[in-house]
């Protein structure tokens, strides 16, 4: 593949990511950005998030003062480039082709692949007409000691629910508990697509994290399994909303996967 394909795939994903992460670190201090951007450097939406606020990072905390040395530096180094781009116009620029792994064009095609999408037809969307609300909670289930699964005793996730026809949507209290990357209110809002079937199954993809980033760790990017009508699923019964008590299996990875129970359910 041509590098220049591939450079303005990485382009085109790069301005994707920037949309997506638009004001998902509002709540954060400064010095809570530039922990983020000392532990992933190359973060673009970290780097834009302290140009935008225009402060300094320096070993992972917010310098008074830095924002504007870094300015002057940038100038100089602005003008310094511009002279040797100067003393050099007459050189040849020459295109070579570039054979990248599997693994990185995958990575890089992700960039510009939204990671959510997802084909419905195959499944048969319930002709629901109501707006119900729900609690959830999910947990993580083990599959390295027995065959079926154990499930852990503490929630990945919870908060509220909502089906508006078929469309499964998460509220303003749904959060996960994974730290790291997932204390971003974001990925609830914006990368989740889910239907609700006929039969009461909820099916498509959504940013899922399996395993919690601890003090000091890297952060752990989501991962994005695929929602299916698993035969081990108590589905959603819409015919008794009040008594709805599902319990959704979640096939993530093969040595675990994940459990939503969706209860206390009304129409509003």
């Amino acid at each position: 593949m041509k590098f220049k394909r591939i450079l303005l795939t990485l382009f085109l994903g790069i301005g994707l990511i920037g949309v997506s992460i638009a004001g998902a670190y509002d709540d954060w201090t400064d010095d809570v950005v530039c922990m983020w951007l000392d532990m992933r450097p190359t973060n673009a939406g970290y780097k834009a998030e302290v140009q935008k606020r225009g402060i300094g990072c320096e070993g992972g905390k917010a310098v008074v003062g830095a924002a504007q040395t870094n300015k002057t530096t940038s100038t100089n180094k602005k003008t310094t480039t511009s002279q040797r781009a100067s003393s050099s116009v007459d050189k040849e620029i020459k295109i070579y082709d570039v054979a990248f792994s599997p693994e990185v064009l995958e990575e890089l095609l992700n960039l510009v692949v939204i990671p959510t999408d997802y084909d419905f037809s195959k499944h048969q969307l319930t002709k629901n007409d109501k707006d119900i609300g729900c609690r959830f909670r999910m947990t993580r289930i083990v599959y390295d000691v027995v065959e079926e699964g154990q499930i852990e005793g503490w929630n990945i996730s919870e908060g509220d629910i909502n089906i508006k026809g078929s469309n499964v949507e998460f509220g303003n209290h749904a959060r996960w508990r994974m730290n790291g990357l997932s204390t971003d209110p974001s990925y609830f809002r914006d990368e989740v697509n889910l239907r609700l079937t006929e039969n009461g199954h909820i099916v498509g993809k959504m940013a899922f994290f399996l395993l919690t980033t601890s003090p000091g760790e890297l952060p752990r990017n989501p991962q994005y399994p695929i929602f299916t009508e698993h035969k081990r699923s108590t589905p959603i019964d819409l015919n008794n909303i009040n008594n709805i008590n599902a319990k959704l299996f979640i096939d993530v990875e093969d040595w675990a996967g994940a459990v939503m129970y969706v209860s206390s359910c009304t129409t509003y």
